[in-house]
């Protein structure tokens, strides 16, 4: 199973499904936890607890993964797995309670782990001979991020927060398929050498570019996590209920497609250093416009900016840290990246449901349009040609 069309076509599926997970753990752990009798501070304690996991892990499986040329797929069948036993004990257990929160944690923190070892799987696939469209297939992840989105907001108004676990046990159980399927495929090529100008084997995090690069992902991703763990607060407080939330974020989601869709199109015209500072300081917009939000209408509004910031900065930052990494790097440097957005997201969390129930949405959104503005002014001045 070497054609490049099937490969792709699996490779934008496991996107689809990873997403899925992302959409529950990112958008839903909140719904969830809240509705099994959480308050705001508790939720950002075990939101926080997941994302630092995560951040342990991430580096530890990214370098299991260099190791061997069939051991990315090892990785991530292993870690599917775990998620899904962890979205059945979830579904399983009644209540809420010390074992929910660690699992809700757990199930948070594999996910988080899955992220840079999906996105170094494109690379994985180049290897096997196939020329991999990742804006395309990261679009897929965006598409199905926002339709199941909009359907689950609707579905736990039905029957009940219940209905995050269960979907979860079922898109892994589809992504255990499909890194099966790519196991068909046959090993890959052995590593090209080094691209010119990519930083020596372990000497990543000493180029300041790299370095800037991360500092400048933690600011921002703080301010977008306010905004993604935290979006049925937000949506709250205009007035707009879970079905609201599930509708605004598949609007979100829909946004992504044109940039992810277009970007290797892009790409051929500007530098992925160029994109990634483009899309920083659309993140600032973003989130200054959230803050100004009084409606709902207001709210879609701000997040008209998604295509502008997310949607492109995901597709330039996988190209650019492959840029900057040898070939015995790839998963590692993705793994830094997204540690620092993991990063920013144990910050959101930490201080997001503090300052939520002790100074109310407004503060909150204050400080991740501090944040944004930060991270997008460090972002424009430190990745340079």
């Amino acid at each position: 199973m070497k054609r490049p069309g099937v490969l792709n076509g699996a490779y934008g599926a496991l996107n689809g499904v990873y997403w899925m997970l992302c959409c529950l753990a990112y958008s839903f752990t909140g719904v969830f936890l809240l509705g099994r009798g959480y308050s705001n501070s508790q939720l950002g304690v075990i939101v926080a607890a997941g994302h630092v996991l995560g951040l342990v892990l991430q580096p530890v499986l990214a370098a299991l993964a260099d190791r061997s040329a069939r051991a990315p797929l090892a990785v991530i069948g292993a870690v599917t797995g775990a998620v899904a036993l962890a979205a059945a004990a979830l579904a399983w257990l009644p209540g809420r309670g010390w074992a929910v929160g660690l699992l809700a944690a757990g199930f948070l923190a594999l996910v988080i782990v899955l992220q840079p070892l999906v996105n170094g799987l494109a690379y994985y696939l180049e290897r096997l001979g196939t020329e991999v469209p990742f804006g395309l297939c990261r679009a897929v992840g965006s598409l199905a991020y926002g339709l199941l989105a909009a359907a689950l907001g609707r579905i736990v108004l039905d029957t009940g927060e219940i209905a995050v676990p269960v979907t979860g046990v079922l898109a892994a159980a589809v992504m255990l398929a499909l890194t099966a399927l790519f196991s068909r495929a046959g090993p890959p090529a052995p590593a090209q050498r080094q691209e010119e100008g990519a930083a020596p084997a372990g000497r990543l995090l000493a180029d300041r570019r790299f370095a800037r690069m991360l500092g400048a992902t933690a600011l921002l991703f703080f301010a977008h996590a306010i905004l993604s763990s935290f979006t049925i607060q937000i949506v709250e407080n205009v007035g707009g209920d879970s079905g609201d939330m599930g509708l605004l974020t598949g609007y979100i989601a829909v946004l992504e497609l044109p940039g992810m869709v277009l970007f290797e199109r892009l790409l051929r015209r500007f530098s992925a250093g160029g994109l990634l500072r483009f899309s920083a300081v659309f993140f600032a917009v973003k989130t200054a416009l959230t803050l100004a939000a009084g409606s709902m209408a207001g709210l879609y509004g701000a997040m008209f900016f998604q295509g502008l910031s997310y949607a492109l900065f995901i597709p330039a930052s996988v190209r650019w840290a492959g840029q900057m990494a040898g070939p015995d790097q790839v998963n590692r440097a993705q793994a830094w990246i997204t540690a620092m957005i993991t990063v920013g997201n144990i910050c959101a969390s930490a201080l997001g449901g503090v300052l939520l129930d002790g100074a109310g949405v407004g503060w909150t959104l204050a400080a991740a349009s501090a944040s944004a503005a930060a991270g997008a002014a460090l972002m424009v001045w430190g990745v340079r040609k």
